[in-house]
């Protein structure tokens, strides 16, 4: 049987090769494909580090809208509930590493969810990006937790970030 990872790799390249359709669809089909390969990469982390902390990926940006172009940025935000920072940068460099290694560009973070919930109370990018979250693999939970707190923060601050984009 044909590793996961690898299998899904290959699928990420069929999808680049794949001209039958363009524009939005070719983003679209790119973007899944893309996401097959994180999330057996993160399946692959997770088995591998089995004591490691529960944890979720969340993509953000085009990634978490499902819309990729060849040469976008992976935008990936690993959300955990572990104090031992160690088995947190074990399990997430088991991710990060074969992004960065397959040549791809990779805008990430590493945070508690608590960490998480004050940056976007105070960061417009932060706040903004979390527009876009799509929990991907991992913890569904915890995944759904960072998307529902994305959503929460704008209803809450709404004017307040909607004068700080005004005023850029």
């Amino acid at each position: 049987m044909t590793d996961p990872v690898a299998r899904a790799w290959d699928g990420r390249l069929a999808a680049l090769a794949d001209r039958s359709a363009g524009g939005r669809a070719y983003c679209h089909r790119l973007a899944a494909a893309t996401e097959a390969w994180i999330v057996a990469l993160a399946e692959r982390a997770r088995h591998e580090h089995a004591r490691g902390p529960k944890f979720a990926l969340v993509a953000v940006g085009g990634f978490g809208r499902g819309e990729l172009a060849p040469f976008s940025d992976l935008d990936l935000l690993f959300v955990h509930d572990s104090k031992r920072a160690s088995t947190v940068e074990d399990v997430a460099s088991a991710i990060w590493y074969p992004i960065w290694d397959a040549g791809l560009k990779l805008g990430h973070a590493v945070r508690t969810l608590d960490e998480h919930a004050g940056l976007a109370r105070t960061d417009l990018d932060t706040a903004t990006a979390l527009l876009t979250a799509r929990a991907i693999a991992g913890d569904a939970t915890l995944g759904a937790e960072v998307v529902e707190l994305g959503r929460a923060n704008w209803t809450k601050r709404r004017k307040r970030w909607l004068g700080e984009l005004q005023a850029r």
